[in-house]
């Protein structure tokens, strides 16, 4: 090779050299600055306390899935508002109840249902631990919210035990108080892993067609286990 060809050589591997340099320097100048934005995606087990829904002294009710998607914005260092969707799988449970069945007959109330609630809700979080930006925050956190929420239960009820009675398709609505304990792990700079409790405390005792049975209204449980991703801004 000539010294015009070294010369082109030397300056094509400078220009790429320098463009990968800047493309790091660019990357980490851009990551040290605060991402406000995160998405979140939700699963795991859940139950609905209903007046039909089992006998829960004794454990006896059905756990079922719950989905939830979530976007979160960050508020200064310890706080970050949340938006939720999502979804539960319901249905009724527990042994039958002879004890019961007079009074449910009585109050036209079904014996059991099954269908799904759909909620959603917004909330502000506040970390117990916190921190300026994602590239600083620790391995471990914890955090806590609870706002306000609105849910939709769609069902079919079933006023027998019979596993051939006829189901009638029915709906209800209720505002609820969401309160969440959420515990989280960073597997990454951009990303995170938590385990959060949640439950769905409502204003209504007929989301699951049988009203008046116990002293409470219906609510919502929820575990899942959420993956975090930051977003850029």
């Amino acid at each position: 090779m000539n010294k015009t060809g070294y010369f082109y050589a030397i300056i094509i591997y400078l220009f790429l050299f320098s463009s990968k340099m800047e493309t790091y320097g660019q990357s980490l100048y851009r990551d040290q600055y605060e991402r406000k934005h995160s998405i979140a995606i939700g699963a795991g087990p859940s139950f609905m306390y209903a007046d039909n829904g089992g006998i829960y002294n004794s454990g006896d009710f059905r756990w079922n899935p719950a989905f939830s998607l979530a976007y979160l914005r960050k508020l200064g260092n310890r706080f970050a508002l949340q938006a939720t969707v999502g979804m539960q799988i319901v249905e009724s449970g527990g042994a039958e109840r002879d004890y019961a069945i007079e009074d449910w007959e009585d109050s036209g109330g079904a014996f059991r249902f099954r269908g799904q609630a759909y909620f959603f809700d917004l909330m502000p979080v506040i970390y117990l631990i916190p921190y300026d930006t994602h590239m600083n925050r620790g391995r471990f956190n914890a955090y806590l919210g609870s706002g306000i929420g609105f849910l939709q239960v769609r069902r079919r009820d079933a006023f027998s035990f019979d596993e051939n009675a006829p189901e009638f398709q029915k709906s209800a609505n209720s505002f609820y108080i969401p309160a969440m304990v959420g515990f989280s792990y960073s597997i990454s700079p951009l990303s995170d892993l938590s385990l959060e409790f949640k439950g769905l405390f409502t204003f209504s005792d007929s989301l699951d067609g049988n009203v008046g049975y116990n002293q409470f209204d219906d609510h919502f449980v929820q575990t899942q286990l959420v993956y975090r991703r930051l977003l850029r801004n």
